[in-house]
């Protein structure tokens, strides 16, 4: 994968010489030990890579410039937070197509127009999962929210403002549910 940082600069990558999964859930996560080669020619036997499943988070605004938020338990928080709609991409599926499932599950709305974030990675050393950004703008009630997560959620509204206050007082902790916001902030601003 390349990047605009990397076009023109010396930067050398990491040669992985061994890969064994030490372990294995199935889709939800796998964990495996690299032997891998830094470009100094240091061999490096046991760096770990977590795999979970990629994701995708939505910044969704109503006709009434309100955000879509949910106000749920997330055992990784061990706290009732607020949090963007999205879920994880099953295989082979379209991440669109799944950030347009995952809405209308929790929320009950869809339609709007759509823009397509950037792909994150969580963690810059072990990657862990892939984080797929959308924008929707002008969304509206299509059903009643029937996601069948594991989470009780309630859907609340925010405007942008009260969102961005959430945010720096810890309402809204998950990290990826903070970068989509900024995302957001720069699509829909522009």
């Amino acid at each position: 994968m390349g990047s605009l940082l990397s076009k023109g600069l010396p930067l050398d990558h990491w040669a992985v010489l061994n890969t064994e999964r030490v372990f294995d859930a199935g889709k939800r996560i796998q964990v495996s030990r690299q032997k891998v080669r830094l470009p100094d020619s240091r061999v490096v036997d046991d760096y770990y890579q977590v795999e979970l499943p990629s994701f995708a988070t939505i910044y969704a605004v109503n006709e009434a410039n309100q955000v879509l938020l949910l106000k749920q338990y997330k055992h990784g928080v061990g706290d009732v937070c607020l949090t963007l709609p999205g879920g994880q991409i099953e295989k082979g599926e379209d991440p669109e197509f799944s950030a347009r499932r995952e809405m209308l599950e929790e929320t009950g709305y869809g339609g709007g127009r759509w823009y397509t974030g950037p792909t994150l990675v969580l963690h810059g050393n072990q990657r862990i999962a892939r984080a797929h950004v959308f924008v929707a703008r002008h969304v509206i009630k299509l059903n009643e929210p029937s996601s069948g997560d594991l989470e009780d959620t309630t859907l609340t509204t925010m405007s942008p403002s009260e969102v961005r206050t959430a945010i720096q007082t810890g309402m809204m902790p998950v990290t990826s549910h903070v970068a989509t916001a900024g995302i957001a902030d720069i699509i829909l601003n522009q």
